[in-house]
C-alpha cells in the first residue's frame, strides 16, 4: 500500500509502508494530506518479501544525471550504482560505490524531463541501462521509503525543489575559499611549522594546513599527543596569526582502553553500538580495537558533539570527519575466524603442494574490512527505545556524526561559522557539512572524474565539495600536479594532499618552474576570490548550484554531452586541460558569444571573443581555459598571503557586454552568521551599451556592521569585435 501527497509547486511524495525518518528532508510531513493511490507515474512498482523494486522505460534521447557522489559519467546511463556507503580507496571505473549515498537524480529527455528521490537509509542498486539498455531499474533493499517526483522539465527548477525539501546548503567561513595543504602526515608541530614557513617564504598563498591521525595520542580520538604538538593552544594561535587555520582530523572510532574518558564515558552510559549480546561491538581501526558510536541516537550525538569543544577550547575553527561509513578494518569475529582457517589450511600441508589453493584464502582474508557480515552483526538504537540493525540504516552514520558536531558548534561556538568536511554523508547533510570526494589517486582519469563528480554533487546539494588535487594515493609527477592545481583553483574545497609513503606534493616540493606555475595559479585563486565568494553567496540564496553543467545553462541536445566543461557561478566556464602532455584541448562554446582567456597570471590578459562553435583553444602546461559569457562579467582582486590579511581596496572588473551585463560584488565578515540576518553590504555594477558607449553604474548598498573598503574599480569592458573599453571610477 502507498500513499500520495501534493508538496510545494510541482514535487508529489509517495510513502510507501512507514519509512525510517532519516533527517533528510526539512518540511514538516505531519501537514501533508495523503491519499491512497494505486500506481506511481512514472515509474513500475514491484513489491518483493524483503525489498521494493521501481521501474522506468527509458526512451534513447534520456539522460540520467545526479547520485552525487559515484563513478561513471555525468550522463549515468550504462552502468550499476550501489548507494551503500563503503571505504573503497581505489576508484577504478568497475567500481559500483563510494562514501556516500545521494539517491537524486534526474531523468532529461528531449520532449519531457523530471526528477526523483528515494529517502530510504539503507543499500538502493540503480541499474541505469546497464542489464537492458532502456531500462532503469531501482532494487531498494526494504519496503518501506518515501518517493519524491520533481515533475518539470526546467533542470534548475527541480534542483531549487530538491533544495527547498532537503534543506539551505552550507556557507563555511571566508578562509575555507583559500588554499588549503594536508599530507597523510604532517606528525608534529615543527613540521607543520617548517610548511607553513615555506609557503610564506615563496610567496605562495595558504588559508589552511591539515592535522592527519598522527596528532592524536595513540590515535585516541579528542586527544592531542603533546610531546608531538607541546602546548597545542598556543601552537595553533602562533599559526594562526601567521594566517594559517589549523584542521584536525576527527574519527568515529573510540580506542578500547581502561582509563580513556571517551572510552569510559562510552561504556558506562552505553553510547556504542552493541552486538546481538547487547555487548559492545568490536571492530579495528587506526587505534586497534575500537567501539564505535550509536549517532542514531540524540544522547550519544550530544555527547560526541560537546567532545569537540577539547579541540574548539585550542582555538581549533575547522574539523575533518573520516572513516565515518564506518571504516572498520576487521571484526574480533572475523579475525577470530580467518585466524581458524589460515591454521586448518596450513595444517599438515607441505609449502610445495599448496599451490593456487592459497588464493581462495588470500581473498578472504582482503574482503575482512568493511565487511557486510560485519555491518548485519551489530546494532543501533532509535530515540524511542526501537533496536535497528546497523546495515538497514549504514548510509547514515556519517550523516549523523557530522550532525553531531553541527548541533554542538551552536552552543559552542555560538554565531559562528564552522569548517566541517566529511567523508561519508547522506542526503541532506549538505545542510551542515562540505565533502570531499575521498582518496583518489595520482591518476589522470580521476581529474576527469573531479569535472564530473563537481558537477554532480552540486546537483545533490554539496555546493561547497572538491577532490584532493594532485591525488591521495600513488607518486604524482610535477605535470599532472600543475594540471590539477589549474582544475582545483576553480573548485570551492581547493586542497593538495597526498598519503603516506607518496611523493611529497606541496607547490615547493617539486622543480622550481613548477613551483612558479603552481605559484601563479594559486595567486589566480585568490585574484578570483570576491568572484567566487559572491557567487557563492548568490547561489544558496536562489538554490541554485555554484557549479553547474553546461546542460543546465543552455539549449540543444549537444551540450548534453559535455561533461568535462562547467560554469563557475554565472559568468565563467571553465574548460580543464587533464590529458597528459597536452598543449591544449577541444572546447565547445554554447549559444552564445564568449571572451576567452587562456589564464596564467591572473594581471595578465590578453582576452579573444569567439563566436558559439567548437574550437581547439591552445593551453601550455602553464594555463587554464577560462570564458566568460558574453553579456556578464566577473570581478577580479589582488592576490594576497591569504584570504583576511588585508581588506580588498581595488577591484578589477573584466567584462564582456554587448548590451547590459551586472553582478553584486558582496561581503560580510566572513567569520558570523550575521549575514543570515542580512548583515552584509553589496557593490552593485551595472554595465550597459547604447550607441556604441557604455554607461558603468555603482550603487553601495552598505549595512554599518560591515564596511566596504573598495575605494576604486578598475573596468576592462570588451565588445563584440574584440575592442577593449578601460575607466576607472573612484568609489570612497
Amino acid at each position: 500500500m502507498f500513499r500520495k501527497a501534493d508538496i510545494l509547486n510541482f514535487t508529489a511524495v509517495y510513502r510507501i509502508g512507514n519509512p525510517f525518518k532519516t533527517g533528510a528532508t526539512v518540511l514538516d510531513d505531519g501537514g501533508f494530506d495523503f491519499k491512497d493511490q494505486q500506481s506511481i507515474r512514472p515509474f513500475e512498482l514491484i513489491q518483493e518479501k524483503d525489498s521494493t523494486i521501481l521501474k522506468y522505460k527509458m526512451k534513447d534521447d534520456e539522460r540520467v544525471f545526479g547520485l552525487g557522489e559515484n563513478l561513471g559519467g555525468l550522463n549515468k546511463r550504462g552502468k550499476t550504482y550501489r548507494l551503500y556507503a563503503n571505504d573503497d580507496p581505489n576508484h577504478t571505473p568497475d567500481k559500483e560505490s563510494l562514501y556516500s549515498s545521494h539517491p537524486f537524480a534526474i531523468i532529461d529527455g528531449k520532449d519531457k524531463s523530471f526528477g526523483f528521490f528515494i529517502d530510504f537509509p539503507g543499500e538502493m542498486l540503480f541499474d541505469i541501462g546497464f542489464s537492458e539498455y532502456d531500462t532503469l531499474e531501482i532494487r531498494v533493499s526494504g519496503r518501506d521509503l518515501d518517493l519524491y517526483i520533481f515533475d518539470t522539465s526546467d533542470k534548475l527548477d527541480i534542483i531549487k525543489q530538491y533544495l527547498m525539501l532537503t534543506g539551505k546548503p552550507y556557507i563555511p567561513p571566508r578562509w575555507a575559499f583559500g588554499f588549503h595543504q594536508c599530507r597523510w602526515s604532517y606528525p608534529d608541530s615543527a613540521t607543520v611549522s617548517s610548511v607553513a614557513d615555506r609557503f610564506r617564504e615563496e610567496g605562495i598563498p595558504c588559508d589552511a594546513i591539515y592535522m592527519d591521525i598522527d596528532y592524536m595520542k595513540d590515535y585516541k580520538v579528542f586527544t592531542v599527543d603533546e610531546e608531538k604538538f607541546p602546548q597545542f593552544g598556543s601552537f595553533v594561535k602562533e599559526m594562526k596569526e601567521k594566517g594559517f587555520r589549523l584542521v584536525p582530523i576527527v574519527d568515529p572510532g573510540v580506542k578500547m582502553q581502561k582509563g580513556y574518558d571517551k572510552f569510559e564515558e562510552g561504556i558506562s552510559n552505553n553510547y556504542f553500538c552493541h552486538g546481538k549480546d547487547g555487548n559492545p561491538f568490536v571492530g579495528a581501526v587506526w587505534p586497534g580495537l575500537t567501539c564505535f558510536p550509536d549517532f542514531l541516537r540524540s544522547d550519544v550525538r550530544k555527547w560526541w558533539g560537546e567532545s569537540y569543544k577539547t579541540l574548539t577550547d585550542h582555538g581549533i575553527e575547522g574539523f575533518w570527519n573520516d572513516m565515518n561509513e564506518p571504516a572498520i578494518f576487521y571484526s574480533q569475529n572475523s579475525m577470530k575466524k580467518i585466524l581458524e582457517d589460515v591454521k586448518n589450511f596450513f595444517s599438515g600441508q607441505k609449502i610445495e603442494d599448496i599451490g593456487w589453493a592459497s588464493a581462495s584464502l588470500r581473498e578472504r582474508m582482503n574482503k575482512m574490512s568493511n565487511s557486510r557480515d560485519d555491518y548485519k552483526s551489530f546494532y543501533q538504537k532509535t530515540d524511542d527505545g526501537k533496536v535497528v540493525c546497523h546495515d538497514d540504516v549504514h548510509n547514515l552514520y556519517g550523516f549523523n556524526m557530522c550532525r553531531a558536531a553541527a548541533d554542538a558548534f551552536e552552543d559552542i561556538m555560538p554565531n559562528k561559522r564552522y569548517f566541517l568536511l566529511t567523508r561519508s554523508s547522506y542526503s541532506g547533510a549538505h545542510r551542515f557539512t562540505a565533502i570531499w570526494m575521498g582518496d583518489n589517486m595520482s591518476w589522470w582519469e580521476h581529474m576527469l572524474v573531479h569535472i564530473r563528480m563537481l558537477q554532480s554533487l552540486n546537483m545533490c546539494g554539496f555546493f561547497y565539495t572538491g577532490a584532493d588535487v594532485g591525488g591521495f594515493g600513488c607518486n604524482s609527477d610535477s605535470q599532472l600536479v600543475i594540471r590539477w592545481t589549474q582544475l582545483g583553483a576553480f573548485t570551492p574545497l581547493f586542497r593538495n594532499h597526498s598519503a603516506l609513503g607518496t611523493r611529497k606534493q606541496e607547490p615547493f616540493s617539486f622543480d622550481a618552474r613548477s613551483m612558479e606555475y603552481m605559484k601563479d595559479t594559486i595567486k589566480l585563486r585568490y585574484a578570483f576570490l570576491s568572484y567566487a565568494y559572491s557567487e557563492f553567496i548568490e547561489s544558496v540564496e536562489n538554490l541554485r548550484p555554484f557549479i553547474t553543467s553546461i546542460s543546465m545553462n543552455f539549449e540543444g541536445e549537444r551540450v548534453k554531452d559535455i561533461e568535462d566543461q562547467y560554469m563557475y557561478g554565472r559568468s565563467l566556464m571553465v574548460a580543464p586541460v587533464y590529458m597528459p602532455n597536452a598543449a591544449g584541448r577541444y572546447v565547445h562554446l554554447p549559444q552564445c558569444r564568449w571572451l576567452g582567456w587562456t589564464a596564467k597570471k591572473w594581471d595578465e590578459r590578453n582576452l579573444q571573443v569567439y563566436e558559439p562553435g567548437d574550437y581547439y583553444i591552445d593551453a601550455p602546461i602553464d594555463r587554464i581555459p577560462l570564458f566568460i559569457k558574453e553579456n556578464s562579467m566577473i570581478v577580479l582582486n589582488e592576490p594576497m598571503d591569504y584570504t583576511d590579511q588585508k581588506d580588498i581596496s581595488t577591484l578589477y572588473v573584466v567584462a564582456f557586454v554587448s548590451k547590459e551585463a551586472c553582478f553584486t560584488y558582496i561581503l560580510d565578515d566572513g567569520i558570523s552568521k550575521d549575514y543570515e540576518d542580512g548583515v552584509s553590504s553589496m557593490l552593485n555594477i551595472n554595465i550597459s551599451r547604447q550607441d556604441e558607449k557604455y554607461e558603468i553604474a555603482i550603487d553601495l548598498d552598505e549595512c554599518d556592521e560591515v564596511a566596504i573598503k573598495v575605494q576604486r574599480v578598475f573596468f576592462e569592458i570588451y565588445d563584440e569585435y574584440n575592442e577593449l573599453y578601460k575607466e576607472e571610477i573612484e568609489i570612497k
